[in-house]
């Protein structure tokens, strides 16, 4: 099938190699990976694919990767500078995209293990059912839940090849999912999946004789489902459990020291050294440090920096035991306390729903899940030790999943004028390097930046606020160190947390689930403060280069409304947006451009051509 479209493809650009060529090549390049992931695809509202269920069989893994190449060979027919200039920035974002996937084929036997505490079908449904409620819906929800067996034999069979390859995780990665997998284990009816059967089924216009065979089948199906996760949990606890790696890093693997490398390539898109990262957030703990300081001066506190964090993460006056009231807490001080203000350092702030929850699983501090066009997005609160979560750290959390984080951020490229693979993307850390770009450094660099962002917007009200957010700062840069010193300098797990609770304010609790959780994914964790510092590198730049002429909403459009992308690239985007703004300055006229966004794309045409092929 995909020779044909090849074939197609190749006459078209043969005639024409226009904007339409490329087009056409990225809209079917999302649908591949829709057709690949079928229950993000019913997530997108793209119901083509809601019978189906995501295939774990070893054959997808080169198949994946044949037809990434077929991309590679499209767009190589493509004359560039018979693109639009929108479109050759585009071009450039697209081939940096399949280039790294392809890079890290290599290191695809790394990526057999689709379960772990933080990701895998017991924690995101493999049975997703569409929100429009038709006949039709209900009748592929029930289709895909019988075909959770030979799913769960797909991810059996993976895991065993993990284990036949010495390339496992280690112990601490799965060794909460058997009881993750045992929360689900209910009786039918009480089930999550038998949900829509009582909700949805009420609300739809399926006359009452259908929907009680619906049910009787959903419950049959749903049966199938729990009996295919009973012996998936079986198989962790008597299988995989006892053949996990014995050390915690990557390097303890064979070629664990340039899988560990690939990894932190990945998600900084930054080719930099272990010791490089090591040494950077060194620095960056120092200077950190160094701001702590100067609050426990202003607050005459004559102990060390340890002691006052003990003191007010046990302090009453900054715990709630009450879950529920934490999410309102929470609610106000998204919408009356961030919201607000927004308009002073943004332009055309998109409206995209986002609801504030507690979050179904026990793992990071917080999360947000994306919004697409059905769905909004979600800030998620981890409530699972509520005296844990010392309403000092609030407001630099809100401001990193929320607003202007990562809700925001994504809400502006779901808006843009972006092909759909950017707008919304799709992750899967444990199959990263090879795994399609989620720009983790971009992305998590963006939320690190928003908190620094609220410092200037006066969000952080008094001293103790504001050692939430350089204790939530100090959070990611410790988190260079402890990486790199886990996966790459031999550090064990139990020096890594102290090195942890001597510089942050964080419980051991929580400090456990972010050392196992970087165990879990290599290099991952580095790509906050990577991120961040190259954002602020930027903005530093344009205000020293640009001078009176700097405008920090059309700084941050220029960040934003350009979506997702390496951080090279976006580098030479801005760099161009500060010559643009320079022409324009000193030619006396004023850009008519309500954002900005779009100036880079203009002059970045051979710098970022000769870096992405460079690059390949």
């Amino acid at each position: 099938m995909w020779m044909c479209v090849f074939t197609l493809c190749t006459a078209i650009i043969t005639a024409e190699g226009d904007d339409v060529t490329f087009d056409l090549i990225l809209r079917n390049f999302w649908n591949t990976r829709m057709r690949y992931s079928p229950e993000f695809s019913t997530y997108q509202g793209e119901y083509k694919y809601n019978d189906v269920t995501q295939s774990m069989n070893l054959s997808v893994i080169e198949k994946k990767r044949d037809e990434v190449d077929l991309f590679m060979s499209m767009i190589a027919l493509v004359d560039k500078d018979a693109l639009s200039k929108a479109k050759q920035l585009e071009y450039v974002i697209f081939k940096d995209t399949l280039t790294t996937y392809l890079e890290g084929y290599k290191w695809a036997t790394y990526s057999l293990s689709p379960l772990n505490f933080l990701e895998g079908i017991h924690l995101f449904s493999p049975v997703e059912k569409a929100e429009s409620n038709t006949r039709g819906d209900f009748e592929n929800y029930i289709v895909r839940m019988f075909n959770m067996p030979k799913l769960v034999d797909e991810v059996i069979s993976r895991m065993n090849e993990a284990i036949r390859l010495n390339l496992t995780y280690h112990k601490v990665s799965v060794a909460t999912v058997p009881a993750q997998i045992g929360e689900m284990l209910v009786d039918v009816t009480e089930s999550n999946f038998y949900i829509p059967f009582n909700e949805s089924l009420k609300k739809s216009v399926i006359p009452e004789k259908d929907r009680q065979s619906l049910r009787e089948r959903g419950r049959e199906g749903i049966a199938v489902v729990l009996a295919s996760y009973r012996r998936l949990k079986e198989y962790m606890e008597n299988t995989y459990l006892q053949h996990t790696r014995p050390q915690p890093a990557v390097k303890s693997l064979r070629n664990g020291a340039s899988y560990y490398r690939a990894c932190l390539k990945w998600h900084s898109s930054l080719d930099v050294s272990p010791e490089y990262v090591h040494e950077l957030g060194l620095q960056e703990v120092r200077r950190i440090y160094g701001n702590m300081q100067k609050i426990l001066n202003r607050l005459s506190f004559k102990g060390s920096l340890k002691a006052f964090l003990d003191s007010i993460g046990n302090d009453s006056r900054f715990i709630i035991d009450d879950a529920e009231e934490i999410v309102e807490v929470y609610k106000e001080l998204v919408n009356n306390r961030i919201k607000p203000l927004l308009p002073k350092y943004f332009n055309n702030i998109p409206n995209v729903e986002m609801t504030v929850e507690k979050s179904p699983f026990d793992g990071t501090g917080g999360s947000y899940a994306l919004a697409s066009d059905v769905n909004p997005g979600r800030f998620l609160i981890n409530l699972f030790r509520p005296r844990e979560n010392p309403t000092f750290d609030y407001m630099s959390l809100s401001l990193h999943e929320s607003y202007p984080g990562h809700h925001m951020q994504h809400s502006y490229s779901m808006t843009a004028d972006l092909p759909k693979y950017r707008r919304f993307p799709e992750y899967s850390f444990y199959e990263v390097p090879f795994f399609l770009q989620y720009f983790s450094a971009y992305v998590e660099g963006w939320g690190l930046y928003s908190e620094y962002l609220g410092e200037e917007m006066g969000l952080y009200e008094d001293d103790y606020e504001l050692m939430g957010r350089y204790s939530a700062e100090m959070l990611r840069a410790c988190r260079l160190v402890v990486d790199t010193g886990i996966h790459y300098l031999d550090w064990t797990k139990e020096r890594a947390m102290e090195y942890m609770h001597n510089y942050t304010a964080f419980g051991p609790g929580f400090i456990e689930i972010e050392i196992n959780r970087y165990i879990t994914w290599p290099g991952q964790a580095c790509a906050y403060k990577m991120g961040e510092i190259k954002i602020r590198q930027l903005r530093k730049k344009s205000e020293k280069e640009l001078g009176s002429h700097f405008d920090i909403k059309k700084f941050h459009s220029v960040i934003l409304e350009n979506g997702p992308m390496s951080l090279k690239i976006l580098e030479t985007v801005v760099d161009n947006w500060i010559r643009e703004t320079q022409i324009s300055a000193n030619s006396g006229t004023t850009s008519q451009r309500n954002s900005g966004a779009q100036l880079p794309i203009i002059l970045a045409l051979f710098s970022l051509l000769t870096y992405c092929i460079c690059t390949v």
